[in-house]
């Protein structure tokens, strides 16, 4: 038996036309697909603002050559245990990107990428919550 189920939505014409715009543009050859993707996004999104254990990546730009940056950062990191795996990257001259994996409560969570953030020399940081 199928988990499948079927069920119809009264929506307004022009938002259709500009959802089968935007999924035709990122590739999706099903609305279906689409539709539950973009559920999914909404009921992940719905529960990091409630809390509990999630799966977040937390990514951010930064100008290495500002002094203490990256002795912050490690700190930071070191003493947030959500903290599961990092990746660094040098795009420029000046600027390197991290993305850190983070696995625990939202709150810690939150308050690591709020930490990040404070830090001067810090350009863009931006939390993506998986699960």
């Amino acid at each position: 038996m199928s988990d499948v189920v079927r069920f119809g939505v009264s929506l307004p014409g022009k938002l259709v036309k500009k959802f089968d715009e935007t999924i035709r543009g990122m590739g999706y050859f099903n609305r279906s697909k689409a539709v539950g993707d973009a559920l999914t996004g909404f009921i992940v999104d719905k529960a990091w603002q409630e809390g509990g254990t999630r799966i977040a990546t937390i990514s951010f730009q930064y100008d290495h050559g500002v002094r203490g940056v990256n002795h912050k950062l490690v700190e930071i990191q070191h003493h947030f245990d959500c903290v599961i795996s990092t990746m660094h990257a040098h795009v420029s001259h000046d600027d390197c990107v991290e993305v850190l994996i983070a696995r625990g409560e939202a709150r810690q969570i939150k308050k690591l990428a709020g930490e990040i953030s404070a830090i001067n020399g810090i350009k863009n940081c931006k939390t993506v919550v998986l699960s």
